[in-house]
C-alpha cells in the first residue's frame, strides 16, 4: 500500500467526505501562475509562506477569520490587504493555497471547488512553488524540531551557505521565520499533522528530503493518529520514500532508532548511546555554558560549548552538527555557532526578571507530557532546588492535550516543579465529552506525587492567585503552544518585572 493510499483511507467517515475526496484541478506549473490566493494567511506557516511566495515574484492575496499579531504584522509588511473569508476573494485567482485548519465547508474551500479553480495545500506549495531545485533538508520527530531546525539555519548562515529555510519559530535575538536565497540548501522544519481537509498524509511527506533529521517517536496528535503504530508507520512512509542519495540522522537514544531497517541510503545514528555513530556525551559545565564532547565515526571533533539546558536540547546539538559536517562546513565555524545559539524564542525564552528580587518570567512551547517533563528538568538544573521555586503555569491548548491521551501522562511531567498551576482548557465546538481531559483529576495525581497543584478557569483568576503566592527568587515558567491569552505580558505588569 502507497503511504497516499494509507492516508487516504483516512477520510473515510470524516463530515463532508464527497467533498474531501473530490478530483482537484490540475496543478499549474510555477510559471503558469502569476495570481496565488492563501486561504487563512495569518497562521503561523500561512504568512510566512506568503511571504516566500511574494519574494518569488507572485502576486498574493489572502483572507483569514482574524488578523492578530504577529503574523498581521508579516502580512502588513507584505502589503497583502486584510480580507474576512467570502467566495469572491478566489475568483481572480490562478492558484488557491488552503490552509491546514480550514475544513470543506469553509466558504472559498467551497468557492474553489465550485469554479474549478486550482487548490493546493502549504506544503504541496512549499514543495513545488517555493523550494525549486534546492536540495531539502528536513527536520523531524515529535520534539525538538523547531529549536532543531532554527540551530541548523544559523550554522548554515554563519558559516556562509546562504540557506533558504521556514522555520516554526524564530531564533532569538532574529525576526524572521522565513527567507529565499539563491544557496543550495532549503531548512524546513517537518510537521508530522495532516496536510489538508483534502489530503490526510502528513506534512513531511511532501518535502522530499535529501538531508532528514529525526528527533525522537513517540506518540502525538493524537486527533489524527489512533495509536503508535498508526503514529510510527507515518515515519516509516517518510524513510521509505527517500531516495537512495539521501541521508538520515535517527536518535539512537529512542524510537527513532527504530526506522534504521526502512532507510534506503546512508543512516547515521546521533545520541548518547555507546553505539551511536555520532556520540556526545557531557564535559564540564557551569551557570553559562555546557561543554559537550562529540565523537563522529570514533573520530574526536573536540569540545563544544552550549548556553542550552537538558539533555534534549544537547541531542538537538548533536543532530545539527552532524548535518551541518555532512554539508562540508567548517568546524572552527560550527563550533563558534552553538557557543552563541541561546535557542528559540518560547523556546526557554527569559522574557522578564525582577534583579532585586531574583524573579525570572520564562516562556515556553512545551505542551506534550515527555516535554513538559524535559523542560522542567532542564530548568531544575539550571535552578536547583535549595536556591529557588519553580512555578510551573501550564495551558493545555493543543487538540492532543486537552484529550484524555495523555491525562495519566502529565502529573509526572511536573515532578521537577514546587508548585504546578494549570488552566482548565475550554470546551470547544470540537471537542468529544468523553475524551476531553479532567484537569481536576491531573491536579489531584500531581499533589499525589508531593507537588502543590491549583487549577484556574481564566488568566485573571491565574494572576489572583500570584499576586499572592510570588515569593522572592521564583521562577515562572509558563507552557502552552499557543499564546496563553498573553498571560505573560499581564504577569510581567502585574509583578512588575523588567523585560529582558
Amino acid at each position: 500500500m502507497t503511504s497516499e493510499e494509507y492516508f487516504r483511507q483516512k477520510i473515510s467517515g470524516l463530515k463532508h467526505e464527497e467533498a474531501r475526496r473530490a478530483e482537484r484541478p490540475m496543478i499549474p506549473s510555477p510559471e503558469a501562475v502569476k495570481t496565488i490566493h492563501v486561504c487563512g494567511v495569518c497562521g503561523k506557516a500561512m504568512a510566512p509562506l506568503a511571504g516566500l511566495l511574494v519574494a518569488k515574484g507572485y502576486r498574493v492575496t489572502g483572507s483569514d477569520n482574524t488578523f492578530a499579531p504577529p503574523m498581521a504584522d508579516v502580512i502588513r509588511e507584505l502589503g497583502i490587504e486584510e480580507k474576512p473569508f467570502a467566495a469572491e476573494n478566489v475568483a481572480h485567482a490562478d492558484l488557491i493555497i488552503v490552509g491546514n485548519a480550514l475544513g470543506p465547508d469553509n466558504v472559498e474551500a467551497v468557492a474553489a471547488r465550485e469554479l474549478g479553480t486550482p487548490y493546493i495545500s502549504v506544503a504541496e506549495a512549499l514543495s513545488l512553488f517555493v523550494m525549486g531545485e534546492q536540495e531539502r533538508i528536513v527536520v523531524a520527530g515529535t520534539h525538538g524540531k523547531t529549536t532543531t531546525t532554527g540551530l541548523l539555519l544559523k550554522l548554515f548562515i554563519d558559516a556562509g551557505a546562504d540557506p533558504s529555510f521556514l522555520v516554526g519559530g524564530v531564533v532569538q535575538g532574529e525576526n524572521t521565520a522565513y527567507a529565499t536565497t539563491s544557496g543550495k540548501s532549503f531548512i524546513i522544519e517537518g510537521d508530522e499533522y495532516d496536510t489538508a481537509y483534502f489530503d490526510k498524509r502528513p506534512k513531511f511527506l511532501h518535502y522530499d528530503a535529501k538531508f532528514l533529521i529525526v528527533t525522537s517517536l513517540e506518540l502525538d496528535h493524537t486527533d489524527i493518529y489512533r495509536d503508535e503504530e498508526d503514529y510510527f508507520t507515518a515515519f516509516r512512509y517518510l524513510v521509505e520514500e527517500m531516495s537512495e542519495d539521501s541521508t538520515v540522522f535517527l536518535c539512537a537514544d529512542n524510537d527513532a532508532a527504530k526506522l534504521r531497517p526502512y532507510c534506503k541510503g546512508k543512516v547515521i545514528s546521533y545520541g548518547f548511546a555507546e553505539e551511536a555513530d555520532l556520540k556526545v556525551s557531557c564535559g564540564e559545565s557551569d551557570a553559562a555554558l555546557q561543554v559537550l564532547n562529540f565523537q563522529f565515526f570514533g573520530e574526536e571533533l573536540g569540545q563544544v560549548a552550549t548556553p542550552l539546558t537538558g539533555e534534549y536540547n544537547f541531542l538537538n546539538v548533536a543532530c545539527a552538527l552532524g548535518v551541518a559536517i555532512e554539508n562540508g562546513l567548517a568546524m572552527a565555524s560550527l563550533r563558534e555557532t552553538i557557543s552563541k545559539f541561546s535557542g528559540m524564542k518560547k523556546r526557554q525564552e527569559l522574557l522578564a526578571q525582577c534583579s532585586e528580587k531574583g524573579i525570572e518570567l520564562i516562556d515556553d512551547y512545551a505542551h506534550h507530557p515527555t516535554a513538559v517533563q524535559a523542560t522542567l528538568a532542564g530548568m531544575r538544573k539550571r535552578y536547583p532546588k535549595e536556591k529557588n521555586r519553580i512555578v510551573a503555569i501550564f495551558e493545555p491548548r493543543s487538540n492532543s492535550s486537552r484529550r484524555k491521551s495523555f491525562e495519566n501522562d502529565y502529573p509526572a511531567s511536573f515532578e521537577a516543579a514546587d508548585l504546578a498551576i494549570l488552566k482548565i482548557p475550554p470546551f470547544r465546538h470540537n471537542d468529544d465529552e468523553a475524551d476531553f481531559m479532567d484537569s481536576e483529576r491531573v491536579c489531584e495525581m500531581i499533589k499525589a506525587l508531593g507537588v502543590p497543584a491549583v487549577r484556574f478557569e481564566t488568566n485573571e483568576q491565574i494572576l489572583s492567585y500570584l499576586e499572592d503566592e510570588i515569593k522572592e527568587r521564583d521562577i515562572l515558567i509558563t507552557m502552552s503552544n499557543g499564546h496563553f491569552d498573553h498571560i505573560q505580558e499581564e504577569i510581567i505588569e502585574q509583578i512588575g518585572l523588567e523585560k529582558v
